[in-house]
């Protein structure tokens, strides 16, 4: 089954479609961006770079979404992050961004921390909108180019290898980070 979705994903190849879901995964919808990226890399290597560009800005555009709606939308979009279950995230991110601030952002952007519930939680908690912007560009950049540059030159075994991993390789760039924090 698995294969066969990969399979449909590569023939369909819309960038409208992997533009779409970068946005609406940034603000709401749980399915990552790299289920279509991946396979679209895969099947075009050459086209590598614009794929990955395309999921950096449109999931960008979905973050400053997600922003604002935590500004000025906030008690409209709590019943929504309960009815997905996400309110304790939601309370462990708010706590994130008072230990760390802006910065958080950037470790969210990255990882495979749900980056949904850090747009929101910035806007709510008014973290300064620049800095949500670039850390967002920066933190979203490196994971995209990285899995799309990543999918081009070793295909999919490589990326496998790496998903079943990186929650691990994450939570240690996390660890040290707090470490380093602590000792500053």
């Amino acid at each position: 089954m698995y294969k066969e979705i990969i399979q449909k994903i590569i023939t369909f190849q819309s960038r409208g479609l992997l533009s779409f879901v970068s946005f609406i995964e940034s603000i709401f919808f749980p399915i990552p961006t790299d289920v279509l990226l991946i396979p679209m890399c895969y099947s075009k290597p050459s086209e590598w770079k614009i794929l990955a560009l395309i999921t950096t800005v449109a999931s960008v555009i979905g973050g400053v979404v997600g922003f604002f709606l935590g500004s000025f939308l906030f008690m409209e979009v709590y019943p929504i992050i309960e009815d997905l279950n996400y309110v304790s995230e939601f309370n462990d991110v708010k706590n994130l961004f008072y230990l760390h601030g802006a910065l958080i952002i950037l470790i969210a952007s990255f990882t495979p921390l749900p980056y949904k519930l850090f747009t929101i939680t910035a806007g709510f908690l008014s973290v300064d909108f620049i800095l949500f912007l670039v850390f967002s560009l920066i933190g979203r950049a490196l994971r995209f180019y990285l899995v799309a540059y990543i999918t081009k030159a070793h295909g999919v075994v490589i990326l496998e290898y790496l998903n079943r991993y990186f929650l691990y390789i994450a939570s240690v760039i996390i660890i040290v980070y707090i470490i380093i924090n602590l000792y500053n």
